[in-house]
């Protein structure tokens, strides 16, 4: 068998399985994002977490197909480990993007689902100004039974107007 034969079944074989092995992993642990994602609609997020693995396995998978080719010829085994390094280095970065552009739309898709359920008001509902402290909440005032509570005993002084 010649060296190019071998480093296109290398190239080939150990792609397909980083490919599954990735896309699985995936799999398992965005079950659970997709299940937060989705508010407990198992059936929603396991339907949208398979959709998710297929399109994953078709974009790499195919970029492993398109990428098999190899432009020059391969002598000698050195220029087939060079040639295969090369290719693996391009799935992995596939991979890797991939894997990014995967966190990024569920990422969004959760910080949705979470404004849809924790509405922040419009902004011209809140005032511009913050409303003025009253002096319990930025001094420690002692229990009533404290011998030091109430004015003239070294206790904090009673809030305006009370």
């Amino acid at each position: 068998m010649s060296t190019i034969v071998i480093t296109y079944l290398v190239y080939v074989t150990l792609s397909v399985a980083l490919t599954i092995w990735v896309g699985r992993t995936l799999s398992k642990n965005g079950a659970i994002f997709l299940l937060d994602v989705f508010r407990g609609d198992e059936p929603m997020s396991r339907s949208v977490n398979h959709l998710l693995v297929v399109g994953f396995y078709l974009i790499n998978l195919g970029y492993v197909a398109l990428a098999l080719t190899i432009g020059g010829s391969v002598p000698d085994a050195r220029s087939g480990i060079e040639n295969l390094a090369t290719k693996m280095g391009g799935v992995l970065l596939v991979l890797g993007v991939m894997h990014f552009a995967n966190l990024f739309v569920l990422s969004r898709m959760r910080r949705r689902t979470q404004l849809l359920a924790n509405p922040v008001p419009p902004a011209h509902a809140q005032s511009s100004t913050p409303r003025a402290a009253q002096p319990s909440q930025w001094t420690a005032q002692p229990p009533a039974s404290h011998p030091q509570a109430g004015p003239g005993t070294g206790g904090p002084a009673p809030a305006p107007g009370r």
